[in-house]
């Protein structure tokens, strides 16, 4: 076996570690465990930022016309990001994402380009980073709904 792929067993089986005396509670672990979360949603939310503000200047570069160089940029930066909400709970974002990714898709293997469905997203995008899609739902869900027919539309042409 190489030095890169070594398999660690540790001394003590899970399942005994488990039910050996001692240690957190689950109150306290559960509350670690929230710290740890929020430590996390706020370095993804400034990863999303970064996204937003990349996509931002692809959407400018691409000046209204296909480009696939560019495009295909774009959708790699936009799939790299789904799932990323999902850690800071904003479900609504990793739809919005989804989406997003799904048009680009089309565009890149349709060889068009739809400056304003992308437009729109972009600008879903903006407003669920600054007001956290949580806080309203049904708003947010009415949003998204308009965003997948946006996508559809484009792809029927």
């Amino acid at each position: 076996m190489n030095d890169s792929a070594r398999i660690h067993t540790p001394d003590i089986p899970l399942g005994r570690l488990i039910r050996m005396p001692g240690g957190k509670n689950v109150g306290q672990a559960l509350e670690d465990a929230e710290k740890g979360l929020q430590s996390l949603r706020g370095e993804s939310m400034q990863e999303l930022q970064r996204v937003l503000e990349k996509a931002g200047e692809y959407y400018s570069r691409a000046e209204g016309k296909f480009n696939p160089l560019l495009v295909n940029a774009f959708y790699d930066l936009i799939n790299g990001a789904i799932g990323l909400p999902t850690v800071g709970k904003d479900r609504a974002i990793d739809s919005m994402l989804v989406s997003l990714a799904d048009l680009l898709d089309y565009y890149r293997t349709s060889g068009e380009w739809g400056d304003k469905s992308v437009q729109v997203h972009l600008s879903t995008f903006q407003l669920l980073l600054r007001t956290e899609g949580a806080r309203d739902p049904e708003g947010t869900a009415a949003i998204l709904s308009g965003l997948q027919k946006v996508s559809r539309k484009a792809a029927r042409g």
